[in-house]
C-alpha cells in the first residue's frame, strides 16, 4: 500500500507538474522573443530619429549620415537612396530593405535565420531605410537556463510530493503492519497479542475492535478451560463409586474386566483434565504407533482395594443446619469413628461449639473434612471468626470440593486405601 500511494503521488504531481510547466515554458519562450523584437525596434526607431534629423538640415550625404548615427552594432544596418550602405549586415540581412523603399512604410517580418524590421526614413530631397536583423539565437536568449531552472523546479515539486506521500504512506501502513502481527502471534497460540491503536480513525477503530476480540477470546477459552477442569472433576466421583461397585464384584474373571473399562475411563479423563490445565495453547501429547503419549504428568491416579462393608458405616456426615452445636459430634466421640464429613453452609461457616466439637475429634485421629451443603461453590478461608472457615483449616480440617454424600465416599476409599492425610487431601481438593 505504501509503494502504491507513493507511485499515486508520483502520477498525480507529475501531471499537475507538466500541465503547467509547459505553458509556462512556451510563455518564457515567447516572452524571450518579444523582448528581442521590441529591443530592435527601439534601435530602429532611435537610429531612424538620428537619420531623419541629418536628412533635414543636412543634403543626406553618406558622410553626414555617418556622423549623426555613429558606429554602428552587427546587425543594424542604414541603406540610403543611391544604394550606399552603412553597417555591418548579417548573413541573410537585407531582405525587407527594398520592399521598404516602395512602400514607404515599417515592415516587420520572420526571415531565414532569424526575424527582421525594416523602418524608412522620408527626408526632404531624400529617402533611407534602417534595417535591424535579430538571429534565431538572440530570440531565444535565456529560453535554455529558464526551461532548465522550470524542470529542476518541478522535479524538487515531484520529489517533495512523493517524499510526502511515503512518510504519510508510512504512517497509514505501520498500524496496519502492527495488526498483522498481532493477528499473527494471536494465531500462534499468543493469546496475549494486542495492538496499540493509531490513526487514522478507520485504522484505529480496527485496531480497537481487535483487542476487544481478543480480550473476548481469552475469556471465553478461559472459561472453557474451566467448564472442562469442573466437568471432568465432577466425573471422578461416580467413577470412584463406580469402582467401588466392580470391586464388589464375585466373579473374578468379570470384575477384572469391569475394572480394566474403569481404568481405561479414567485414563480418558486424566486425559481431559490434563487439556483443559493448558495455558499456552501447545500440544499436550503426542500420537506414537496409534497410541496417545501425554506430555504432561495427569492427575495422580489411586489403586483402591476391595472395599470392606463396614467402611462407610465408620464415616459420617452431619449437616450444619441453622442453630446446630456439637452435640451430635459428641455424641460420636465415643464410637471412635474414623472419619466425620462436616456439611456447613456458605463457604464454610458453622457454630463455634460445633467447631469445637471437630477439633476434640482431630486430637483423637479421627479425619475431620469441611465442606458446604450449598448447590453452587467450594469452601474457602474467608471468615476468621470462631467458627468460620479459616477457624476450620487452622484446627485441621481437610476441605473438599465436593459436597456431602461424595465427600464421605472419597473419604470412605481413601481410608480403606490407607491413604496419608496429603494424599487423601488431593483426593478431596484435586489441584
Amino acid at each position: 500500500m505504501r509503494r502504491r500511494l507513493a507511485l499515486l503521488s508520483l502520477a498525480t504531481t507529475a501531471l499537475v507538474v507538466v500541465a503547467f510547466l509547459i505553458p509556462l515554458g512556451l510563455l518564457v519562450r515567447r516572452q524571450a522573443a518579444d523582448r528581442a523584437r521590441v529591443a530592435a525596434e527601439r534601435d530602429a526607431q532611435s537610429i531612424a530619429g538620428l537619420i531623419a534629423l541629418a536628412l533635414t538640415f543636412d543634403t543626406g550625404t553618406g558622410a553626414s549620415v555617418a556622423a549623426a548615427t555613429g558606429p554602428l552594432d552587427p546587425g543594424h544596418l542604414v541603406v540610403l537612396a543611391g544604394g550606399a550602405s552603412l553597417g555591418q549586415p548579417r548573413e541573410g540581412q537585407g531582405s525587407l530593405v527594398a520592399a521598404a523603399f516602395e512602400s514607404q512604410a515599417a515592415i516587420t517580418r520572420l526571415v531565414p535565420g532569424g526575424w527582421e524590421v525594416a523602418l524608412p526614413v522620408i527626408g526632404r530631397d531624400t529617402t533611407a531605410v534602417v534595417d535591424v536583423f535579430v538571429t534565431d539565437d538572440e530570440l531565444t536568449e535565456g529560453v535554455a537556463s529558464s526551461w532548465a531552472l522550470l524542470a529542476l523546479l518541478g522535479v524538487l515539486l515531484i520529489g517533495a510530493a512523493v517524499g510526502v506521500a511515503d512518510r504519510m504512506g508510512a504512517g497509514l501502513v505501520r498500524p496496519i503492519r502492527d495488526l498483522a502481527g498481532a493477528a499473527h502471534r494471536m494465531g500462534e497460540g499468543d493469546l496475549e497479542a494486542r495492538v496499540e491503536p493509531a490513526d487514522p480513525p478507520e485504522v484505529r477503530e480496527v485496531g480497537e475492535a481487535f483487542n476487544r476480540l481478543a480480550q473476548r477470546l481469552g475469556q471465553l477459552l478461559l472459561e472453557q478451560r474451566e467448564e472442562m477442569a469442573d466437568l471432568s472433576h465432577r466425573l471422578r466421583t461416580p467413577l470412584t463409586s463406580l469402582r467401588l461397585q466392580a470391586e464388589r464384584i464375585g466373579t473374578p474373571a468379570d470384575r477384572q474386566q469391569v475394572l480394566a473399562q474403569v481404568d481405561r475411563l479414567e485414563q480418558a479423563i486424566d486425559q481431559l483434565i490434563l487439556a483443559a490445565r493448558s495455558r499456552d495453547g501447545a500440544a499436550t501429547g503426542r500420537v506414537v504407533d496409534g497410541r496417545l503419549v501425554l506430555d504432561g504428568t495427569p492427575a495422580r491416579r489411586v489403586r483402591l482395594p476391595r472395599l470392606p462393608d463396614h467402611a462407610l458405616e465408620d464415616v459420617h456426615l452431619i449437616t450444619a443446619v441453622a442453630g446446630i452445636d456439637g452435640t451430635l459430634l459428641r455424641a460420636i466421640r465415643p464410637l471412635k469413628p474414623a472419619g466425620v464429613v462436616v456439611a456447613a453452609t456458605g463457604t464454610g461457616n458453622t457454630s463455634a461449639d460445633l467447631l469445637e466439637a471437630a477439633t476434640e475429634l482431630i486430637s483423637d485421629g479421627c479425619v475431620v473434612v469441611e465442606t458446604t451443603r450449598a448447590p453452587h461453590g467450594t469452601v474457602h478461608p474467608s471468615y476468621g471468626f470462631p467458627g468460620g472457615g479459616a477457624q476450620w483449616q487452622r484446627a485441621g480440617a481437610l476441605p473438599s470440593v465436593y459436597d456431602g454424600p461424595k465427600s464421605r465416599v472419597i473419604v470412605a476409599l481413601g481410608l480403606a486405601a490407607e491413604l496419608d492425610r496429603e494424599a487423601l487431601a488431593a483426593l478431596l481438593w484435586p489441584s
